[in-house]
């Protein structure tokens, strides 16, 4: 609705309107409004969710001036807000062809195809909208054009209109995040960076940009680089929650521990304690080895979200190191009651049932975890182990040529197979496996004296040994 027609110009003027229209609705009176009035009462209460009572004023509108034409395309956005899309499009339609160049009822008509995964409709009618727009228009019109190609998946088409949106508007935070979120879709990291350098060069002093900034260089692992952006970011918004999370993220794949708790930590200054932040700073207490205070901070997030699964992990890990099998074991489960459908949590809960020398039970939760994910190499090669550590060699064979079916490049699994070859008494198949895999994999074999030791006494294992070394 034009602002110049507007009856009321402030929330006080537009609260004595609505209670003047209820009331006489309460009394079942007639009142007069003039059409600026009608049109603002149902805006109010279309941005407010209540299509029934615009739905009303409409009525009442339409008594008073039967031939606005204004009103009918108020009536096509409350059967729109309703829900009611299809039956609105014929009326904006008929309305359009008196006003062929009508930007709100183009508008309109653009979001109802796009509410309706119409999505090229939609592209066609915002693109005939943005030829007559005004400047502050046209600049919201590139968004919803960019995010109706993001919807087709044309993430290269978005990312045009996305820098041209940038072009029309620098300051434009919607267009920033929008063009980070495409970037990220189609794995262009580096191009990413490039951009938001130079934007950053016009721009120095937007969050936004320092903020995706840091995100496509973490994931493009620069993470020293990252951490800068981030702090720029923070230096300009320092409440801004997931500019530290990030930061603490990149401080974490560096190894950064201390830091990256401190950074949580700061957190707390402007934000409640979540049951995400308290897990992510019980890990880096973990990592520091601080294991009591790992403990708390685990516990203090089950404190806050009873089925946070990330936290019964993080009680099970320490468990596990503390040698508390069956305690870690309990925690996993729990673990697995909330997310059954978790590989990684298979994986935790049957390798402490192995230390326990529960070799049945780890192989079931095993094999349960790789009906879940069949190309886990870490499963396939724990499972092995098990097996061999149960000295069943014969069914650790079984299970490596099935694992060698979904990762037949995996050179972890082979050597385990050429141990059990080897103590099963299949030398030539172990020698001739073994050769294959030190010419093409000889960093790996280095694990083999560690997993069988008696290989050192033999004569054939330390000549071939030699004989491949680079």
């Amino acid at each position: 609705m034009n602002e110049e027609g507007r009856a009321y110009q402030d929330e006080a003027s537009l609260i004595g309107l609505v209670r003047k229209f209820e009331e006489m609705l309460q009394n079942g009176e007639q009142a007069f409004f003039d059409v600026d009035e009608l049109e603002g009462l149902i805006e109010h209460y279309l941005e407010n969710k209540a299509p029934r009572k615009a739905q009303s004023v409409l009525h009442h509108a339409n008594l008073l001036y039967p031939t606005n034409l204004t009103l009918k395309l108020r009536q096509a956005q409350i059967w729109v807000s309703s829900g009611q899309q299809v039956k609105a499009v014929p009326l904006l339609k008929e309305l359009l062809n008196i006003e062929p160049h009508g930007e709100e009822i183009l508008l309109t008509l653009a979001t109802v195809y796009s509410q309706m995964s119409e999505h090229k409709l939609a592209l066609e009618y915002f693109r005939k909208a943005l030829v007559f727009a005004d400047e502050e228009t046209r600049r919201e019109i590139r968004i919803d054009i960019a995010l109706e190609y993001e919807n087709l998946g044309s993430w290269h088409e978005a990312i045009r209109n996305l820098h041209e949106a940038l072009k029309e508007d620098p300051t434009n935070e919607t267009a920033v995040y929008e063009l980070a979120f495409c970037y990220e879709r189609t794995g262009q990291f580096k191009q990413a960076a490039e951009f938001y350098e130079q934007f950053l060069d016009q721009q120095p002093y937007s969050f936004a940009a320092w903020y995706s900034l840091g995100n496509a260089l973490q994931q493009s692992g620069r993470f020293p680089k990252a951490i800068e952006a981030y702090d720029f970011a923070i230096a300009i918004e320092g409440s801004f929650g997931p500019a530290y999370h990030q930061k603490a993220e990149a401080l974490v794949a560096m190894e950064r521990y201390q830091d990256a708790l401190h950074t949580y930590e700061e957190t707390l200054e402007f934000e409640n304690a979540s049951p995400s932040t308290r897990c992510y700073m019980g890990e880096c207490l973990e990592r520091i080895g601080d294991l009591d205070r790992a403990e708390s901070y685990y516990r203090e997030s089950l404190k806050l979200d009873p089925k946070f699964t990330d936290a019964f992990i993080g009680l099970g890990v320490l468990a596990d190191m503390r040698e508390q099998y069956r305690e870690a074991c309990s925690y996993f489960e729990q673990a697995l009651e909330i997310e059954p459908n978790q590989a990684d949590y298979h994986l935790l809960l049957a390798t402490s049932l192995k230390k326990m020398k529960d070799f049945d039970r780890a192989e079931a939760t095993y094999a349960l975890g790789l009906q879940l994910d069949m190309v886990h190499e870490e499963l396939w090669l724990e499972r092995i182990d098990n097996l061999q550590q149960a000295e069943q060699h014969e069914a650790a064979l079984i299970i490596a040529e099935d694992a060698l079916t979904h990762l037949p490049e995996a050179a972890s699994i082979s050597y385990r197979r050429f141990l059990s070859l080897y103590v099963t008494g299949k030398h030539k198949a172990a020698y001739d496996l073994l050769e294959h895999l030190l010419t093409h994999h000889f960093d790996q074999s280095e694990e083999l004296l560690k997993l069988l030791p008696a290989l050192a006494n033999d004569a054939r294992f330390n000549e071939r040994l030699e004989r491949f070394k680079p």
